[in-house]
């Protein structure tokens, strides 16, 4: 049953267990045959300890606090009830009594008795019924315990506990997991330790924004469920905690001061509560949650790392830094980062990210902190779309940060190209890979390679820029007059197929820039091994035997060639294409005229626009 009805007859105590499977036993019932008091240990008492006593003339009235101590003297308030104060030096349930002697009480008569709860955590403020912790979470370096005061109970009668947090370890905590199998640890109800119900009410309750006018936070009955801590500051701008009542409130009440929640499962049995600032060794602090059943136990920590805030990556035009955050929560813990390419870039039409590549394994103590996970990569694509994210590991499992972008930035802008040695490209459309170091990248913006280079344009088209010959006698003129040659260039677009690039530097082929199609050059690339041999009078034979392995289109002035493996085409005019086929090199002039040279049957052809030629295979 829930709501503020059901939530007052559901539960009376709970247990509230640790990691280790610490078991405790529900608060009992006060068994008390006069007042019960409730204190908090190291808190001065003062108050009424005997409510309409059995004597009320009474001159001397002495108060036995049932705690070893020496006794004091108590007096009559305006109501004649007996009223004292007192400091108890520890928690627990004490059996006091008060003497009333002289005037006309009755000589030797019993004393009235009275019993004092005294609350053993005081890491948590008074609250309605409550004057301290029912439960509190004490982190030691490396291990977590759950204690239970018995004498405190639900602080609004039915429900909800009040948590404290004691850091007993070397290092800040920052959040704390915590579930009990089968409950609703975390269904918040709207009662929260801000909305008792009554007072007392902690300092620092406000209303939320948007809360009826007048509400008084620390007047009995005057919460109205409107009231709550104020967000902290670590908690994400605009965040709306699990279980606000309000329309447009964004906190539900049983935060305290530092506190707020995340990660709440939909069974609402398990959750993390954060804090900020974090928790520093030595401190605490406290919350409330729905009081868990009877009989079942609680778990702190022992749940897999929570990766937190990510910076965006600082980046180069080869390289990025990373920075995120992780917390062990309670177990020795690992992380590092996965980044890689787009796969736009390895897959056609493909997007989203493609983790190829990882930094080295960083190793945090198993606590409940917040740590920095920093790592440096380089040999980036220049202008070109990353992914990167998180990983994190320990005993209970691996769990992955949010994938973030970052582009990396563009390089240098490429010189001239040298003759016969270097060439300069630039993507056109579609996916263009370079063969560097051994692995096909991706062409994301102008650069140079060298000769003999390897390129994978099948799905694309690129410009590619060589060095030409210049007029020998404009050479003599500009040397005669003390300057240099002007750089003269020959540029074209290519694709359709995988081809290495090559110049002749002397010659009468001299800037002569050859694209060779080059066959098998990656798993699964085209190559004659995929052309089948057949029967004679096999009907597909004639099909499979004019199979295109690759086509390489190409566009161009200058001195161009492109070379299968039956035929090279030199160009004459402007656009032409070459096909390596089961059966031959294929060569189609578009415009103009192309000079096909045919390996097999050493002869040249020159075709003109329309025409083709086949130089079959021997």
């Amino acid at each position: 049953m829930t709501g503020s009805c059901g939530s007052l007859i559901r539960r009376v105590a709970g247990l509230f267990g640790v990691v280790a499977a610490v078991a405790l036993i529900a608060a009992p019932v006060a068994l008390a045959n006069g007042d019960t008091i409730t204190a908090a240990k190291g808190v001065p008492f003062s108050g009424v300890v005997d409510t309409l006593p059995t004597c009320t003339t009474a001159t001397t009235i002495t108060i036995n606090w049932g705690d070893g101590t020496a006794t004091s003297s108590g007096a009559y308030d305006s109501n004649l009830n007996v009223t004292g104060t007192h400091t108890y030096a520890a928690g627990g349930t004490f059996s006091g009594t008060v003497t009333l002697s002289g005037g006309s009480c009755t000589v030797g008569a019993s004393p009235d008795t009275f019993t004092a709860n005294v609350a053993q955590f005081t890491q948590c403020p008074p609250v309605y019924l409550d004057s301290g912790c029912q439960y509190l979470i004490t982190v030691n370096s490396g291990t977590e315990t759950v204690t239970q005061d018995t004498t405190q109970g639900p602080y609004e009668g039915a429900d909800d506990s009040l948590i404290g947090v004691q850091n007993n370890s070397s290092s800040p905590v920052s959040e704390l997991p915590l579930s009990v199998p089968s409950s609703d640890l975390f269904g918040f109800e709207g009662d929260g330790l801000c909305d008792p119900g009554a007072a007392p009410v902690p300092a620092g309750c406000v209303p939320q924004a948007g809360a009826t006018a007048g509400t008084n936070c620390q007047a009995p009955l005057g919460q109205g469920l409107n009231c709550s801590f104020p967000a902290p500051s670590g908690e994400p701008a605009g965040y709306t905690e699990p279980g606000a009542q309000g329309s447009g409130f964004t906190q539900n009440g049983y935060e305290g001061p530092t506190s707020w929640f995340s990660n709440i499962s939909a069974d609402l049995s398990s959750g993390v509560v954060h804090f900020s600032p974090a928790i520093p060794p030595g401190g605490s602090t406290y919350f409330s949650l729905e009081e868990p059943p009877v009989g079942t136990n609680i778990g702190v920590g022992g749940t897999a790392p929570l990766p937190g805030a990510m910076s965006p990556p600082t980046v180069s035009s080869t390289g990025a830094s990373f920075s995120a955050l992780v917390n062990p929560n309670g177990q020795a813990t690992t992380g590092y980062f996965q980044y890689g390419l787009d796969l736009k870039y390895s897959k056609l039409g493909g997007s989203g990210p493609d983790y190829t590549n990882s930094t080295p394994v960083q190793s945090f103590a198993a606590d409940f902190s917040d740590h920095f996970v920093n790592a440096s990569v380089s040999g980036l694509v220049p202008n070109a779309l990353y992914h990167v994210r998180l990983v994190a590991t320990n005993a209970a499992g691996t769990t992955f940060g949010p994938d973030m972008t970052f582009t990396t930035s563009h390089g240098a802008t490429p010189g001239s190209p040298t003759l016969g040695k270097t060439f300069n490209i630039s993507p056109v459309s579609g996916l263009v890979l370079v063969k560097i170091n051994g692995k096909f990248i991706p062409l994301t913006e102008a650069t140079q390679i060298p000769k003999n280079s390897v390129i994978n344009a099948i799905h694309g088209t690129l410009s590619l820029i060589s060095a030409g010959v210049g007029h020998p006698s404009a050479d003599v003129a500009a040397k005669g007059k003390g300057k240099k040659g002007k750089t003269v260039t020959q540029q074209g677009n290519f694709g359709g197929a995988v081809f290495k690039v090559s110049q002749a530097t002397g010659g009468s082929n001299k800037g002569l820039t050859t694209l060779a199609i080059v066959e098998g050059a990656f798993k699964g690339a085209p190559s004659y091994s995929l052309c089948t041999k057949h029967k004679a009078g096999d009907a597909t034979a004639a099909k499979a035997s004019s199979r295109t392995l690759q086509l390489l289109k190409a566009s161009a002035k200058g001195k161009f060639s492109t070379k299968g493996k039956y035929s090279a085409a030199t160009v004459l005019g402007t656009k032409w294409t070459v096909a390596d086929r089961c059966d031959g090199t294929l060569t189609h002039d578009i415009t103009d005229s192309v000079k096909v040279t045919d390996f097999v049957h050493h002869k040249t052809v020159t075709l003109h626009a329309g025409q083709s030629y086949l130089a079959t295979k021997p």
